[in-house]
């Protein structure tokens, strides 16, 4: 049965308004709880162990949420009761437990009671079941009110559907308003390696140059479980790796964590060490979008057998180098020795030396240390023809 009066027009306006503008949960939370005959509401996730657990409230006390989430989110008898349900089917929560037990428990004695919070009109949402989470819609009732519970249940009933389909509007649009899509845009434009973490420490977005270094497994790769997470060739150097990681993580959900100084990854290869740097992202404007797929936070790798590639069309353009000479003067120049440079771009050390030495004819320079003080001086880029030339 729809909700057919005006005022109940009313109520599902803001319902769907919630969708596009999350920051009105609280208010449609406490418009359904009036509408309930409820005393409070409130949007649940609990996260699996290791991850951060909300609650989104209408007219409940804001500190005794923050201590449920604290102690009791992840296991009590509301909880419990709800995890074995399916999702979509609202339901008296005390009619699956032993109320009386209920009442018993520090659960009630810390949060229920302190605000006269009785029983719980639930229903359990399937979209936050992703990667083992639980969680759902919940309105509180009096002891007084529980006693017409059946009759509040059916009211529920027909409005949870609007609710879950205001949630996943919520969710959905959060994939685009948290700003991750615009800086994986910014990482495609970058000549380093730069990935970006989600909150579960997985690669959502690496750029060209991040993704050609991973399959190298010179230094930094993915694990063989997955390919979703970074790891180091050197397994005391993953172990830091994921420290830090973890460190990166917890502050960007607020945590107070100290940050590791930038590691050093060991490169089999023989070619200079691997600097990679963790930076945490600030937390999403809203609890909800905690959610989606948001990066959480930016690993910048700097990788000293590539910083020099930068200047190799510009040292091209300005001695009529070809592309294969210029790749060898730069990576010379920048400091690596004849099979650093081989192993670099791929090639023999025969070939790195032939173009070596037409680079010292072209150039016009007899020395390592001539070609190091002529690109020293060069721009990493050539500049733009004057207005008027091709």
């Amino acid at each position: 049965m729809a909700l057919r009066s005006r005022r109940g027009a009313a109520l599902l306006d803001v319902v769907y308004s919630a969708g596009a503008q999350p920051e009105l949960w609280p208010e449609v939370l406490t418009r359904v709880a009036d509408h309930l005959g409820a005393t409070g509401g409130m949007l649940a996730y609990v996260a699996p162990r290791g991850q951060q657990s909300f609650l989104v409230t209408g007219r409940l006390r804001e500190d005794l949420s923050a201590l449920s989430i604290e102690r009791y989110l992840q296991n009590n008898p509301w909880t419990n009761a709800m995890a074995g349900l399916p999702p979509g089917k609202p339901v008296v929560v005390n009619s699956l437990i032993d109320a009386g037990a209920l009442r018993r428990s520090a659960f009630h004695a810390d949060i229920l009671a302190p605000q006269g919070i009785d029983d719980n009109l639930s229903v359990k949402e399937a979209v936050l079941g992703d990667h083992g989470g639980l969680g759902g819609f919940g309105f509180t009732l009096t002891r007084h009110g529980s006693e017409n519970a059946g009759e509040r249940l059916r009211r529920f009933s027909r409005l949870a559907p609007h609710l879950s389909r205001a949630l996943e509007t919520s969710l959905a649009l959060g994939r685009y308003a948290d700003g991750t899509r615009q800086l994986a845009r910014v990482l495609q434009l970058m000549p380093g390696p730069a990935l970006l973490l989600d909150r579960g420490g997985r690669i959502s977005h690496a750029n060209p140059a991040a993704e050609a270094l991973l399959r190298q497994r010179d230094g930094l790769m993915t694990d063989r479980e997955g390919g979703l997470r970074l790891a180091a060739r050197l397994p005391a150097e993953t172990k830091a790796l994921s420290r830090a990681v973890t460190e990166a993580l917890s502050v960007a959900a607020g945590g107070d964590e100290v940050l590791r100084p930038p590691l050093r990854l060991t490169r089999p290869s023989g070619l200079p060490p691997l600097t990679v740097m963790l930076v945490p992202l600030p937390p999403p404007a809203f609890a909800l979008w905690e959610l989606t797929e948001s990066a959480r936070a930016l690993v910048l790798v700097i990788d000293p057998a590539l910083q020099p590639l930068a200047s190799a069309e510009a040292a091209g353009a300005a001695f009529g180098l070809t592309a294969a000479e210029a790749r060898v003067a730069v990576l010379i120049a920048g400091g690596l020795s004849g099979p650093q440079a081989a192993a670099a771009l791929g090639v023999a050390l025969t070939t790195v030396k032939t173009h070596l030495s037409r680079c010292f004819d072209k150039i016009g320079v007899r020395s390592q240390l001539g070609l190091v003080r002529l690109l020293a001086s060069m721009p990493t880029s050539a500049p733009p023809p004057a207005r008027g030339e091709g």
